[in-house]
């Protein structure tokens, strides 16, 4: 009974890709800031007109977008609405923050 209720317990926390897709990552730089939507189906958008592909591979989040560039970048705890970990933006080079924000 234990381990059926460890096992479930475990079931139920929410995964970062379930983060990531029902809600989204703000990406802060130098110069700025903005939201990417990630879609279950492995696409993504942005509100700055960017859009591309994404995918989770071991702990990094990485992407390509539909203009050719992409990379990955460090996932970090993305498992809540307010979590916030640095690293570099692998189609720019530059260190940014990332905090999943509220999907409007």
């Amino acid at each position: 009974m234990l381990i059926s209720s460890l096992l479930l317990a475990t079931a139920l926390q929410a995964s970062p890709v379930d983060t990531l897709v029902a809600n989204a990552l703000e990406v802060s730089t130098t110069q700025g800031s903005y939201i990417t939507y990630f879609d279950a189906d492995g696409t993504y958008t942005t509100n700055i007109g960017i859009s591309g592909t994404w995918w989770v591979n071991d702990n990094e989040l990485c992407f390509e977008r539909s203009t050719g560039e992409g990379g990955c970048a460090p996932l970090g705890e993305a498992e809540a609405v307010g979590a916030s970990w640095s690293g570099v933006n692998a189609a720019t080079g530059e260190t940014v923050t990332y905090t999943i924000v509220t999907r409007d």
